[in-house]
């Protein structure tokens, strides 16, 4: 794949139709997306130290400060949310609710860093919270982006929860909520599953088996609800081959291109989000 040389700073620069062509016709590779996804990994472990001395809720931080900031959130939230490359938990939570929380969330940021990644591998974009912007208007922007979204990070955070205490309540109430039409987003949930092993493949050598016998003994420690839930489709055996997917998220970015520069969308709907990413302070609490 190759980048477009001129540097782009601006959404005008980013959002052209010489820009859209350029997805079109671009060369995305099964490679180009290995090459993603090792990135990630290495971003994952570079000076990552994990302690058999701490909790495995401060493992799971330590992991999830490589790519984000966790902080306690001051609205009353069932759980927590991710926005701006921040999670944003609830302080009621037990610790294995916390861990769990952050897998969730850290999940989104992967997923939305998969796309930011192959954008920088098309376009010399010189500030980053352009195309995160894009990115994250493009994940939100449809409720089958959105479900789709929030079923991969259920998936990987219930491959980190004990199985008799997995817990899929909120995944189906936001299915009815959005009134998604099962059948009718059938693609976008056979992909998401598929990225759902990427993203596994890319945490499960960091949350080892060590770890994850630590997080169970968390939900015996706090005494988590079994409620042995399981979340299948009648298509779950249904998958997309590698290229099939690499094709499903080059017509992901055209299609977001596409509605900004042929379609209703308005670059100025985009000036939030740029201004949530480059205000965002990059500390610790």
């Amino acid at each position: 794949m190759i980048s477009t040389d001129k540097a782009i700073t601006s959404l005008d620069q980013l959002l052209t139709r010489d820009n859209l062509n350029h997805i079109a016709n671009a060369d995305f590779t099964v490679d180009d997306y290995q090459m993603i996804l090792k990135e990630i990994y290495d971003e994952s472990v570079e000076n990552l130290t994990l302690d058999k001395n701490i909790s495995a809720l401060e493992n799971i931080k330590r992991i999830a400060y490589q790519h984000v900031n966790i902080y306690f959130s001051e609205k009353e939230i069932s759980s927590g949310y991710y926005i701006y490359n921040k999670i944003y938990l609830n302080n009621n939570l037990s610790e294995a609710q916390q861990i769990v929380t952050i897998i969730h969330e850290l999940t989104h940021h992967i997923y939305a860093e998969i796309f930011e990644k192959w954008l920088y591998k098309l376009f010399n974009v010189r500030e980053k919270f352009l195309v995160e912007s894009v990115v994250m208007f493009m994940l939100n922007n449809s409720i089958e982006n959105r479900i789709a979204d929030e079923y991969l990070s259920y998936i990987v955070e219930g491959r980190f929860t004990p199985p008799e205490c997995q817990n899929y309540l909120s995944f189906l109430q936001l299915l009815i909520e959005l009134n998604i039409n099962v059948e009718k987003s059938k693609s976008f949930f056979i992909f998401a599953h598929e990225i759902s092993h990427d993203i596994d493949d890319i945490l499960k050598p960091i949350i080892t088996d060590k770890l994850k016998q630590c997080i169970a003994k968390q939900f015996v420690v706090d005494d988590i609800d079994k409620l042995y839930q399981k979340l299948t489709f009648d298509y779950c055996d249904e998958r997309f081959d590698e290229v099939e997917k690499v094709e499903f998220m080059q017509e992901m970015l055209y299609f977001i291109f596409d509605y900004f520069i042929n379609g209703e969308g308005n670059i100025n709907d985009l000036e939030h989000y740029i201004q949530g990413f480059d205000n965002s302070l990059m500390f610790v609490e």
